[in-house]
């Protein structure tokens, strides 16, 4: 979507990927800005195009920053069947993971808390820094050398942005930058 004095770009300058979303047909379309169609509310269509095609590519605000105001303090960020842990790892730095342990895929936290030591695995107790680094694993003689290289071991990051005192999240690595994607609304706050 695009404001103020920016135009959409020409069909020429698009990728492939930009054509292929611009393509779909969507129901419900809203005629005038002040209305929206009230199907979009209810209608099953149209929430499973919205799953599909919206949330996982737009930024979405995940937590106040002051809901994580020391290091190690995280919340827990959920829509359908994604869950992010956005964490506070020092007094500058704010990250976001995918709530699941890199061993069997279980839950490392719910809701909100303070870890300032990291996360553990309730299933069998890995642990994680909160910048991310495996820092236990379980039995790690049951385990070839090339299946515990840090790279792999480490929380898988989710894109994160602050603005407006808040953190955001996106799933779309190709997504515009946050500041882009929230102007001009963001130069008049």
């Amino acid at each position: 979507m695009y404001f103020g004095a920016r135009s959409a770009p020409a069909e020429s300058d698009m990728s492939e990927t930009q054509r292929k979303r611009n393509s779909v047909d969507i129901p419900f379309g809203i005629d005038r800005a002040d209305r929206i169609p009230v199907q979009r509310y209810f209608d099953p269509e149209f929430y499973a195009l919205e799953r599909e095609r919206l949330w996982p590519r737009v930024w979405q605000m995940a937590c106040r920053l002051e809901e994580i105001p020391s290091p190690g303090d995280y919340s827990v960020y959920e829509i359908f069947d994604q869950s992010v842990i956005v964490t506070r790892v020092d007094d500058q730095t704010v990250k976001a993971y995918h709530n699941a342990c890199r061993h069997r895929g279980v839950q490392l936290v719910q809701d909100r808390g303070s870890a300032p030591d990291g996360f553990t695995c309730p299933f069998h107790g890995w642990q994680w820094k909160t910048d991310g680094k495996c820092k236990f694993v379980f039995s790690p003689n049951l385990f070839e050398k090339d299946q515990l290289r840090g790279q792999d071991l480490a929380l898988r990051e989710c894109r994160l942005e602050t603005w407006g005192g808040c953190a955001f999240v996106n799933f779309d690595k190709d997504a515009p930058p946050l500041r882009e994607s929230i102007e001009p609304f963001c130069d008049h706050v």
